[in-house]
């Protein structure tokens, strides 16, 4: 039982390893960009409050 959960533990980190982690940087980097954007152009009843945001007080006139 030991030695298969060593194959196991051993077959998971090489298969780390191979991955691409240049390119999943960049995804990742890729998505939350695209999310911001989509935040800032949606319109205010679809957009979404940012953790820690001030409130935008209006305008007086």
């Amino acid at each position: 039982m030991k030695t298969i959960i060593c194959n196991i533990k051993t077959n998971v980190f090489n298969y780390i390893r191979t991955l691409n982690w240049k390119m999943l940087l960049i995804l990742g980097v890729f998505c939350i960009v695209l999310a911001v954007l989509n935040n800032i152009f949606v319109d205010e009843s679809k957009s979404v409050e940012w953790i820690g945001s001030q409130p935008v007080l209006e305008v007086p006139e």
